[in-house]
């Protein structure tokens, strides 16, 4: 099958790996000159390095592996232990700390050289009978039996689907970072996060001595919407200018290592990223077009679950490709297999905004225990891989790969 994706973000190119690997034909198109290889700092959880491990690739080569995660008031009063090792050797597999950059230098790595195709922006799709076609704004046009959107929660495949996008601002961005600096985190292979009235800070080491850092704050630029593809994404919010006396101002008197880091940072070190929020609908595609990652279903970061989501489709999609019936069966059988988990994620990740109050009134349970079977629970809840949801008529990996 000649499979065209479109965005070589971790969820295009993870499908890609996948799919290679399977003896597709694939074709990953991103408009950008140069892989993006910058952006956050991101936690992938057990079920995401499962899939990983089982496409192949040495989980040795990202981040660093994560053993607590710790919850502290601003004051610096401990309110939760979160025991990851003991979710580890339920699941499996670690949860690893990575920059984002170094886990799409992963990906490509997996894929043969050619398949991805830079600086080739999408300017129109054309559905035709066994397939579909995409033109480029350079004039080229690439073929395929089917089309996954994988160009982000601005994505231009999903707008050629559904018209204007459903994408919401929720009123919070993160101010994030990297930095070399020493901090002490309470240890090298632990995340902590320090909550307040004013907003969160989370921290966690990335290997190489590197420490990413994030603040959530508020978000306002008199925009509710998320301006379509091809357009700037707005005027600069309120805050451009003065990020770092903001913060220093709303968490200058938290607790080290929060107080520390703020100490160090200089303006341009502060990079921001307003919070999005997507409806997930009953179906992500037509025909033989289909959506994965943050086109399908973008959601804020607090659920630290965006990579973990495009991970998880593309297992489901790849197993979905290779069952019964014509492409476009294949794809809705796709879709119907992930609906419930990502509409899952989606609803914690909009409770999660408001759960400061909670998160304050909560003392250290013993031994963390409590907190580490909740947070199981739901990494085991959300996750399609975990629970082998696959289409009917899909061969079904053995359980014993988990």
């Amino acid at each position: 099958m000649k499979i065209i994706i479109t965005g070589a973000g971790v969820s295009g190119l993870a499908a890609a790996a996948d799919l290679v690997a399977r003896g597709h034909e694939v074709e990953v198109y991103e408009r950008a000159p140069e892989l993006r290889a910058g952006g956050n700092g991101v936690l992938i959880w057990h079920n995401a390095t499962g899939i990983l491990r089982d496409l192949g690739l040495p989980l040795e080569r990202l981040g660093r592996r994560m053993d607590t995660a710790d919850v502290w008031s601003s004051r610096g009063e401990p309110l939760m232990r979160t025991d990851l090792t003991r979710i580890a050797a339920v699941l499996g597999t670690p949860c690893i700390a990575a920059m984002r950059g170094d886990v799409l230098r992963l990906l490509a790595d997996a894929v043969p050289e050619g398949v991805i195709r830079l600086g080739k922006e999408c300017a129109e799709i054309v559905e035709r009978p066994g397939g579909v076609t995409v033109r480029f704004t350079d004039g080229t046009t690439a073929d395929g039996d089917v089309l996954i959107g994988a160009d982000g929660y601005r994505s231009a495949v999903r707008t050629h689907l559904f018209g204007a996008d459903d994408a919401r601002y929720t009123g919070l961005a993160s101010w994030h970072g990297t930095t070399t600096e020493p901090l002490d985190l309470g240890g090298d292979h632990c995340v902590p996060t320090f909550y307040g009235r004013q907003g969160l800070c989370t921290l966690h080491p990335v290997g190489d001595g590197r420490i990413h850092w994030s603040f959530e704050v508020p978000f306002d630029n008199g925009r509710r919407r998320v301006p379509p593809p091809g357009t700037a994404l707005s005027e600069a919010s309120r805050s451009e200018g003065r990020r770092l006396a903001s913060s220093r101002e709303w968490f200058g008197g938290w607790a080290p290592p929060v107080s520390d880091l703020l100490d160090v940072l200089k303006e341009e070190d502060i990079a921001e990223a307003p919070h999005t929020l997507h409806d997930v609908r009953k179906w992500w595609g037509r025909g033989p077009i289909t959506l994965v990652g943050d086109a399908a279903h973008a959601i804020p970061p607090r659920a630290g679950w965006g990579v973990n989501q495009a991970l998880e489709d593309s297992w489901v999609l790849g197993h979905a490709l290779d069952g019964p019936g014509s492409p476009a069966d294949r794809l809705r059988a796709y879709e119907q297999a992930r609906r419930g988990r990502a509409r899952t994620v989606r609803g914690r990740a909009k409770m999660l905004r408001h759960s400061n109050r909670l998160l304050l009134a909560l003392r250290l349970t013993r031994d963390g225990l409590q907190s580490t079977k909740m947070l199981q629970a739901n990494i085991q809840s959300s996750s399609s891989y975990l629970n082998r949801d696959l289409p009917p008529g899909t061969a079904r990996p053995a359980a014993e790969a988990v």
